[in-house]
């Protein structure tokens, strides 16, 4: 029995997940959880570098008999090693607020809608094209220096292999990668100006290996283990645990700090009409590529708990809210005369808030003054109670995801029948419900865990511990919990 060690990497918090077969039975054991925050530094945004690292390198030394290590993390931050193989600063956060200068650049150089159309990418300032922009104008010293352009998970690998490997799903995050042509995109990196040296050996998830004996980390060098690129982004990760790629009636909802809801189709979609709508294209396993958009998710909805938590001076658990939250609805939807189908979950869309709104993805977003000014604005009434602002953040997030899903049948002409979800949304019992109510779509929630279980899936994939990535998913859906919630025109 050989166990698999998976780092599934949130921008909230990060997990050490060991992952085995016994008796052909799948099994996971949580090893490690660190909750971790972004750093001001010289009036900048930055990840704890040194927190992470150290995190992680303790719990391999903690865990040393496995035999394999996977990592993914949030997409679009990276890390810039010199010729010396020095990490020359900690890593930006996606959400400093100096990209934007990245993004003038940009914009005086190609057409945002031109951009879109070389790279697939929803045109989005934290995109990983803004950020080197940003840093090649207000850093020219430190982009001189970088001879190499590491994405996080990447940067994971470096330090713990001293390998500098860019893995494909992850680069697809990056406004530089063709989607179309499944390449680094030559045309861009010149039209832009920047460096195509920064760019590393480009791999496939699941094709390379290297091993913890030649880490930058010295206290692992002692150790042999391997450790392999699986689908670096947590989103590819994720999927690779749904039915999305064989199924073309469904869409996927990734739930957590970001949601991103969307479907597989068999070429990146780099239309107007896509550009118009703000979706994306990325890649995943194989290739395989997906058509969606980015949301602010339950970024929100954990900012404002901890905020209301911190006014009431009490912890607030999530029966607390989920209960709240249920009976809320019901009343809804009773005043608006809606139980039966035909109008079940319908809003007026003038007393929700744009969970796109910028206002909304800052680092220091106070939620319920930014909520009141939003709907002050447009003439509305704040909600009553402190705890209404969890049924319309709930609300918001899913009128954002009916807008999505109609944007994208439009586009591509296709109808959807069915939603799976997966990440920690997946678990509110009321929000999934909700989707499902006001999408019309009948909706399966989980597996919950979904990043970690890719992760761990393609580790043990390697290690032939599976024979195959279906075989692989049967077992490990097999040991996880799923729910079903029934739209109500189906």
């Amino acid at each position: 029995m050989k166990k698999v060690l998976a780092f599934d990497m949130g921008a909230t918090s990060i997990r050490g997940i060991v992952g085995f077969l016994e008796n052909g039975q799948f099994c996971t054991q949580e090893v490690m959880r660190m909750n971790h925050k972004i750093q001001g530094k010289n009036g900048r945004l930055v990840w704890d570098w040194d927190g992470i690292i150290g995190k992680i390198e303790e719990t391999i030394l903690e865990n040393a008999d496995v035999s394999a290590i996977g990592i993914d993390s949030w997409g679009v931050d990276f890390g810039l090693i010199d010729q010396e193989g020095n990490l020359l600063q900690a890593p930006f956060s996606y959400r400093d607020e100096k990209f934007i200068i990245g993004r003038k650049e940009a914009d005086s150089r190609i057409e945002e809608a031109t951009l879109f159309q070389n790279s697939g990418n929803q045109i989005m300032t934290i995109n990983t094209v803004y950020q080197l922009l940003a840093l090649k104008t207000l850093q020219p010293d430190v982009y001189e220096k970088a001879d190499k352009l590491l994405m996080i998970p990447d940067l994971i690998y470096y330090f713990l292999t001293g390998e500098k490997i860019g893995e494909e799903s992850i680069w697809s995050t990056t406004g530089l990668y063709d989607l179309t042509k499944k390449e680094v995109s030559a045309t861009l990196f010149q039209i832009l100006g920047l460096k195509k040296e920064l760019v590393p050996k480009i791999v496939k998830a699941g094709e390379w290996r290297a091993s913890t004996k030649n880490a930058k980390c010295e206290r692992l060098r002692k150790l042999d283990i391997d450790v392999i690129p699986v689908c670096g982004h947590d989103t590819a990760s994720a999927l690779l645990m749904t039915e999305v790629a064989r199924d073309r009636d469904a869409l996927f909802l990734s739930c957590g700090t970001w949601s991103l809801i969307g479907t597989a189709v068999d070429q990146a979609c780099t239309e107007r009409e896509a550009y118009e709508s703000n979706l994306t294209n990325e890649l995943g396993y194989g290739s395989e590529t997906y058509f969606f958009k980015n949301i602010t998710g339950l970024y929100l909805f954990e900012k404002y708990k901890t905020q209301l938590e911190e006014k009431l001076g009490r912890k607030i658990s999530f029966e607390e809210i989920s209960s709240y939250v249920g009976q809320d609805f019901a009343r809804k939807d009773k005043e608006n005369g809606a139980s039966g189908a035909e109008n079940a979950g319908q809003e007026n869309k003038e007393a929700l808030i744009d969970m796109d709104a910028e206002v909304f993805s800052r680092e220091d977003v106070q939620v319920k003054k930014e909520i009141d000014a939003f709907l002050k604005e447009k003439g509305v009434e704040a909600p009553g109670d402190d705890f209404s602002y969890f049924t319309l953040i709930y609300d918001s997030m899913v009128e954002k995801y009916k807008e999505v899903k109609e944007d994208i049948e439009r586009i591509l002409g296709r109808q959807f029948t069915k939603l799976q979800m997966i990440g920690g949304g997946a678990k509110s019992e009321v929000l999934a419900a909700r989707i499902a109510q006001k999408l019309q779509l009948n909706v399966k929630a989980g597996p919950y865990e979904s990043s970690a279980l890719g992760n761990i899936l393609l580790t043990l994939l390697y290690e032939k511990e599976v024979a195959s990535v279906n075989e692989g998913r049967e077992k490990i859906c097999e040991a996880s919990e799923v729910k079903y919630y029934r739209g109500n025109r189906i």
